[in-house]
C-alpha cells in the first residue's frame, strides 16, 4: 500500500535543512547584537532611578533628623549607651564588628560580612528615620559582589564634608581638609547649591568617614582626595540641602581611574584630577561651607 501522498509531503519537510537552521541562528545573533546595547543602557538608567530615589529618601531622613534636634545637622561623632563613637560615612552606622580592621571583612564569608554590615546600618542613628537598609546601597554599586578582603563592601553613599564632617584636633584647619563645616540649619546659605550626601565608593568594607577634599580654606581651591563612585557609566548622585537631586557625568580621567579603582578593592587616594574644568568647578561650587569663597 502506498503511503498518503500528503503524509509524506508533511514527513519530509518536518525538520530544517542546515543551511534554514544557519539563517535561523544568524539572525537571533543580529538581532541580540542589536538588543543587548539597549537592555544594558535601560538597565544602568533603571539602577540610576533607583539611586536618585535612595538619595531622597535620605535627605527626608537627615531633615527629620535635624527638625528633632533642634536644627542641629546629624554629627560626625555622637554618643552610644555612655560612649563615643565614631558614625562611619560621616555619621550614618557604627563600624561593623567584623570589619574593625578596615580590611574589607577578611576571613568571613560573603554571607557573613553582608548581614554584619546591614546589622551596623540598623545600628545608626538615621536608621529610625530610614528604616530600610537597602536604600544604603545602590543597585549598580558592584562592591557586594567582590570577594571579601578583596573590596567587598555594602553602603555606597556617605555625607560630604562640608555638611557636619569630620573634625581634626591635630592640625591648623579645625575640620578635617577644610576649615569649618556646617553644623547647623543657619549654617547654610544657599540649600539648593550645597551638597549634603554623595553616592561613594572605598576600597574597605564600609565608606569611611565623609567624602573628602583637601581645601585650602582661605582661598578657593582645594586638591582632590577621596575617590568616587562611578557605576553608571562614569555617572553619580549628589543630594543637596533642600532635598532635591543631582547627577554629575565625569570627564577626568584621573577622577574616572580613582572611582573604578576604589570599587575593586584597590586604594587610590590623593589622585591627580584637574583642578580646573568642569569636575572641578562642579565640586567647588556645590562643596559650601562656612567661609566657603566662589571662585
Amino acid at each position: 500500500m502506498l503511503p498518503n501522498s500528503t503524509n509524506a509531503h508533511r514527513l519530509g519537510r518536518a525538520a530544517f535543512t542546515l543551511i534554514e537552521l544557519l539563517v535561523v541562528i544568524a539572525i537571533i545573533a543580529i538581532l541580540a547584537a542589536l538588543l543587548l546595547p539597549v537592555l544594558a543602557s535601560a538597565k544602568k538608567n533603571a539602577q540610576l532611578t533607583t539611586c536618585i530615589n535612595n538619595e531622597k529618601q535620605f535627605g527626608l531622613a537627615l531633615t527629620m533628623y535635624a527638625d528633632d534636634s533642634a536644627n542641629i545637622f546629624l554629627p560626625f561623632n555622637n554618643i552610644s549607651n555612655g560612649q563615643a563613637v565614631s558614625y562611619q560615612a560621616g555619621g550614618f552606622y557604627p563600624i561593623p564588628s567584623l570589619d574593625t580592621g578596615n580590611n574589607s571583612f577578611a576571613g568571613v564569608t560573603s554571607e557573613a560580612a553582608l548581614a554584619n554590615a546591614q546589622q551596623a546600618l540598623a545600628s545608626g542613628l538615621l536608621y529610625q528615620y530610614a528604616k530600610n537598609v537597602g536604600i544604603w546601597h545602590c543597585p549598580g554599586d558592584t562592591r557586594n559582589m567582590n570577594a571579601t578582603g578583596r573590596g567587598f563592601a555594602y553602603c555606597g553613599y556617605s555625607k560630604t564634608q562640608n555638611y557636619a564632617g569630620d573634625p581634626d584636633n591635630t592640625s591648623g584647619a579645625v575640620y578635617w581638609g577644610m576649615g569649618a563645616c556646617c553644623l547647623k540649619t543657619a549654617d547654610v546659605n544657599a540649600p539648593s547649591q550645597t551638597f549634603m550626601v554623595v553616592e561613594d565608593t572605598d576600597w574597605r568594607g564600609y565608606d569611611d568617614g565623609t567624602w573628602v577634599v583637601n581645601w585650602d580654606y582661605q582661598t578657593p581651591n582645594f586638591s582632590w582626595e577621596d575617590p568616587l563612585a562611578m557605576y553608571h557609566i562614569d555617572v553619580d548622585t549628589w543630594l543637596f540641602v533642600d532635598g532635591h537631586v543631582e547627577t554629575h557625568k565625569w570627564r577626568d580621567q584621573a577622577a574616572i581611574t580613582a572611582g573604578q579603582q576604589a570599587s575593586l578593592g584597590i586604594e587610590d587616594v590623593a589622585y591627580n584630577a584637574a583642578t580646573s574644568g568642569a569636575d572641578y568647578n562642579f565640586v567647588q561650587t556645590h562643596l559650601r561651607f562656612p567661609g566657603w569663597k566662589p571662585q
